[in-house]
C-alpha cells in the first residue's frame, strides 16, 4: 500500500473518531431545563421623584419585579445598590421584603424599598443587584443574583 493510501485510511479513522467522540459528548451534556420560568427583573437605578415628594430630599433608587408560572410560597426578595468605588465597588443600600404565606402563579411582586439618601450632588455611577429565595413545590429556592442592565451616573454622593 502507498503512502497516500495509509494517510487517507488514518484520516478516515481519526475523523470518525472524533465524531463518534464528540456526540457523545454532546448528549451527555445536555442541560436539563428549569422547572420553573421565574425570573426576577431589576430596574435601572434613578433618582426618587416619589421621596423627593414625600421626604423632601434626594435619594437614589432601585426597584425589582418578581414573577414565577408556579405556585410559590414565602417569598423573600432582597435588593442592593451599588456604587462604583475607585479600586472596587461597593454597598450603599440593602432592603428586603418578605411575602409569607400563598403567592400564585403568574403573581407580580414588586419591591421598591431599597433607596439611599443623597449626602451630595457628587455625580456617582451606581448599579442594583437582586435576589429572591422562595419555596416553590415544597423545596426552598433560590435565584442567581440579577443586575441592572447598566451603571448610571447621578448627581448624587453617598
Amino acid at each position: 500500500m502507498s503512502t497516500f493510501k495509509y494517510r487517507y485510511i488514518a484520516s478516515f479513522l481519526i475523523l470518525n473518531l472524533i465524531n463518534a467522540t464528540y456526540s457523545q459528548t454532546s448528549s451527555a451534556s445536555r442541560v436539563t431545563p428549569p422547572i420553573t420560568k421565574c425570573y426576577l427583573r431589576v430596574d435601572n437605578p434613578h433618582l426618587s421623584d416619589s421621596i423627593k415628594k414625600q421626604k423632601g430630599f434626594e435619594a437614589v433608587k432601585v426597584n425589582a419585579v418578581s414573577i414565577c408560572n408556579k405556585d410559590i410560597s414565602n417569598l423573600q426578595i432582597t435588593v442592593e445598590i451599588r456604587k462604583k468605588g475607585l479600586l472596587l465597588d461597593h454597598e450603599v443600600a440593602k432592603r428586603s421584603i418578605e411575602v409569607m404565606g400563598f403567592i400564585p402563579a403568574n403573581k407580580r411582586i414588586a419591591h421598591k424599598g431599597t433607596w439611599r439618601k443623597c449626602d451630595n450632588k457628587k455625580v456617582s455611577e451606581y448599579y442594583g443587584v437582586a435576589y429572591a429565595v422562595a419555596n416553590i413545590e415544597g423545596k426552598r429556592m433560590q435565584t442567581l443574583p440579577a443586575r441592572t442592565a447598566k451603571k448610571v451616573s447621578l448627581p448624587c454622593g453617598t
